[in-house]
C-alpha cells in the first residue's frame, strides 16, 4: 500500500507550519524558530506514524511491539534487557514490560531472567518473532515508511541534521 500524497492546501496560506510560525511570531517575541521546528517535526512524525500503523495493523502489531521486535532482531543473539529496550525506545519501563508480555503471549518473544543478575529481565526474539518482524520490515520497506515521495538526498540530509539536533539536546544513546 503506497503512502498517500500530501493533500493540497485548502486556502492561500500555503504550508501550515509556515502559517503557524507567522502566527506565533505575531503573538510572541521568542522561540519562533524552535516552535516552527517542533511543529515540522511533529507533523512529519504523525505522517510516518500513520503510514507505519496502517501497515502494522495487518500483522496485528502495535508500533511499540514492532519497535521492540526490530530492536531484538538487530541485537546480538536477538536479546536485550527490558531496561535497554526502554532506553532505546524512549518509553517508560512499564510500557516495555506490558508490550513484552503481549509479545510473549503471542509467542514472538521469550522473557527470562539474566544468568548473572537475577534483577535483570531479558527479552529474546523467538523464531516466530523473527518471521513476523521480517514480514513487518518488508511491508514497511514496501511503503518506504511513508516517505516514498522523498528523494534520497533529502532523506540523507534530514538524518544528518537530526543527528546534530539529537546530539545538541543530549540524545547520546549508541547501538551497543
Amino acid at each position: 500500500m503506497a503512502s498517500e500524497p500530501p493533500a493540497p492546501a485548502d486556502d492561500d496560506r500555503g504550508d501550515v507550519v509556515d502559517w503557524m510560525r507567522t502566527e506565533w511570531a505575531e503573538s510572541r517575541d521568542s522561540a519562533e524558530l524552535e516552535f516552527a521546528t517542533t511543529m515540522a517535526l511533529l507533523r512529519t512524525h504523525q505522517w510516518v506514524v500513520r503510514a507505519m500503523d496502517r501497515e502494522l495493523r495487518s500483522l496485528r502489531l502495535s508500533r511499540n511491539a514492532y519497535l521492540i521486535l526490530t530492536s531484538l532482531q538487530l541485537s546480538d543473539e536477538h536479546t536485550r534487557t527490558l531496561g535497554k529496550l526502554s532506553k532505546y525506545l524512549m518509553v517508560h519501563p512499564t510500557t516495555v514490560s506490558m508490550a513484552v508480555d503481549q509479545l510473549v503471549k503471542a509467542g514472538l518473544v521469550e522473557r527470562r531472567a539474566h544468568t548473572t543478575d537475577r534483577r535483570t529481565v531479558l527479552a529474546t526474539l523467538t523464531p516466530a518473532g523473527m518471521t513476523v518482524v521480517e514480514e513487518a520490515n518488508d511491508l514497511l520497506a514496501g511503503v518506504r515508511f511513508g516517505l516514498a515521495s522523498v528523494d534520497t538526498e533529502t532523506l540523507e540530509a534530514v538524518i544528518g541534521q537530526l543527528q546534530q539536533v539529537r546530539r545538541a539536546v543530549g540524545d547520546v544513546e549508541t547501538g551497543n
